[in-house]
């Protein structure tokens, strides 16, 4: 059993060291959880930057013929020429997509990079709280553990 002092100098709190170790477990999952959106924020924002270059050089370039991926992999790749390099088909939520000109389809990529930059951000500032909570409770272990080994030592 771990002991915790209260604050404002009350007596001690008796936690059960397998409820630590089980926090710590849960504490554990949950930054990887984390982890694992933060990594799926980055992605994501990857492929807003890489649309965001393809209008930039739709605006300036004019381009005859592109290649574009069968998949999102690039596994294969298509010649198409484009019939008109004024407008592109965007996604604008859920499971919708308009055309649009190229202004209005750097506008929305602009926005969605702006929310995603909230969303990583708010998610990192969740997965640094978890992290220092989980550092916490393992240096509370660590202190238990060690006044553990100090008593058997006696």
């Amino acid at each position: 059993m771990a002991s915790q002092q209260l604050p404002g100098g009350g007596g001690q709190v008796a936690i059960p060291l397998d409820a630590i170790l089980a926090q710590l477990a849960e504490l554990r999952k949950y930054m990887e959880a984390l982890q694992t959106q933060l990594n799926q924020i980055t992605g994501e924002l990857t492929e807003v930057r890489t649309s965001q270059k393809m209008v930039a050089e739709l605006k300036t370039s004019r381009p005859d013929e592109l290649l574009a991926p069968a998949d999102r992999r690039g596994h294969i790749l298509l010649r198409a020429s484009p019939r008109d390099v004024e407008t592109v088909v965007a996604h604008i939520g859920l499971n919708y997509y308009a055309e649009v000109p190229l202004e209005k389809a750097t506008e929305i990529l602009l926005l969605k990079e702006k929310e995603l930059r909230k969303v990583y951000g708010d998610l990192q500032r969740e997965l640094n709280q978890v992290v220092s909570q989980y550092q916490q409770l393992e240096a509370l272990v660590n202190t238990v553990m060690a006044q553990a080994k100090k008593q058997e030592a006696r």
